[in-house]
This record gives C-alpha cells, sequence and structure tokens, in this order.
C-alpha cells in the first residue's frame, strides 16, 4: 500500500461515509469441523487473499473464523482479519451472517460431517460489519470507523468475495 493509499484511507473516510474501505477476494484455505454443539456446527474456517479495490488495494488478508452454522441454516462470522501492505499493519474485526439463497434447503448439520458431503456451489449471501485497529497514523481514521460488509461466500468453490464500505 502506497503512501498515497493511505492518505486517501483518511481522506475518503473522513469526507464520504459511503466510502468504499475494501473489496478482497480470498479463498478458504482450510475448513475444519470442530463438531456439532448445542449451538449448531462449529468449524475453524482459515481464509486468505488479495484486496482488489478501493484504497488499501494490494494489501493481503488473513484469518481464521470460528464459524458457526446454525440449526437453521444461518451461517455466523465472528473473524478475526488482519490486513498487511507495504510494512503496514491493519487488524480487523469481520462480525456477520451467511444466509442460503431462499431456494436451498439446508442439508441437517449431520449430513455435512459425512466423509462424502460437498458443499454445492452457490452463493451465500453475506452481510455484517467490521471494526479496525491500527498504530499507523495515516490510517488512524480506520480505528473510528465501522466498516458494512457486503459480499458472497461460496462454500463448494470456498470463494469469498466481500466488500466494506464506511458506515454513514
Amino acid at each position: 500500500m502506497s503512501t498515497a493509499a493511505r492518505s486517501r484511507v483518511s481522506e475518503l473516510i473522513e469526507i464520504n461515509q459511503d466510502a468504499l474501505i475494501y473489496r478482497f477476494i480470498a479463498q478458504l484455505t482450510e475448513v475444519n469441523p470442530v463438531g456439532i454443539l448445542p449451538e449448531g456446527l462449529r468449524m475453524a474456517n482459515a481464509f486468505a487473499g488479495d484486496i482488489v479495490e478501493g484504497p488499501l488495494a494490494g494489501s493481503r488478508i488473513w484469518g481464521v473464523d470460528p464459524f458457526l452454522l446454525r440449526p437453521d441454516g444461518v451461517g455466523v462470522v465472528d473473524a478475526p482479519e488482519t490486513i498487511s501492505g507495504a510494512g503496514r499493519h491493519i487488524q480487523a474485526w469481520a462480525r456477520g451472517y451467511a444466509v442460503a439463497p431462499e431456494r436451498m434447503e439446508m442439508p441437517p448439520l449431520e449430513a455435512l460431517l459425512a466423509p462424502d458431503f460437498k458443499w454445492p456451489d452457490v452463493d451465500f449471501r453475506f452481510t455484517g460489519c467490521v471494526l479496525f485497529r491500527t498504530a499507523d497514523p495515516e490510517l488512524d481514521a480506520l480505528n473510528r470507523t465501522i466498516g458494512i460488509l457486503s459480499g458472497t461466500v461460496n462454500m463448494g468453490t470456498r470463494r469469498l468475495d466481500v466488500t466494506a464500505r464506511a458506515a454513514g
């Protein structure tokens, strides 16, 4: 991330409350079921990718989400993230829901643990928010910004496509 990009982050967020913070495309690099708990199926899902749009473009993003798939089929994201570029780092905490398309009937949680289970190639809608922490003075505006997240999660292809915009 260049110096110009860092100063643009502060400028955009301070001036435009709907500013694009980032859009990233990532892959789930590991999907590790922990097991079925009273609240649903817990997984530890690692992800890594690139920020492809916005003032943070060119940075990497990665983390491990202790994902929970509830019995009603709603996925609960609670993902600590790290964003790094040009030797600078941002810690982020994303929370939200991944919801299957209305036409899709979710199988029972037990079926997802079967060795032969394959996730379908279907985009789940993702909606949430993200909070940021950074020690970089040029990115300080992120420390008081809530990002509104929207995008898709596809467990079949393991692809994440997520956009964050500054909350108004």
